[in-house]
């Protein structure tokens, strides 16, 4: 469950054991009903609904109770599903209709909430 402004979410110990890569991204709602909130997703799957057990809970009359999820694929990249939410999950402009791995600065629109997708970036000197 969370409801703080930032919150990272994670089983370190359960990833690094099983040997597989962490990747973390983030989730900045731009929308007025939470502006400024960021989720930081470091777990290989999260659930965005209203639902009080979704991974992480927007309470928007328009979003369901388990509206979308954001998991890792096998190539370690960042996807975006709907979980068949009652209202869609849009992708910059388009409608989700599968799965789809999400870009640097995605738009995610669930219900009435805007929501930007960030992942993280390594910093090379030259």
């Amino acid at each position: 469950m969370v409801k703080e402004d930032t919150v990272n979410i994670t089983n370190k110990r359960k990833i690094q054991s099983a040997g597989i890569l962490k990747k973390r991204a983030l989730l900045v709602v731009m929308s007025e009903n939470y502006l400024g909130k960021s989720f930081i997703l470091d777990n290989h799957e999260m659930v965005l609904g209203r639902e009080d057990n979704s991974d992480i809970i927007i309470d928007d009359p328009l979003i369901s109770k388990k509206h979308c999820r954001i998991f890792l694929n096998d190539e370690g990249h960042f996807q975006l599903e709907d979980l068949d939410s009652t209202n869609s999950t849009y992708l910059n402009g388009k409608i989700l209709k599968k799965a789809v791995i999400l870009n640097y600065g995605d738009r995610i629109i669930i219900g009435n909430t805007i929501i930007r997708f960030f992942h993280e970036e390594k910093f090379e000197a030259k």
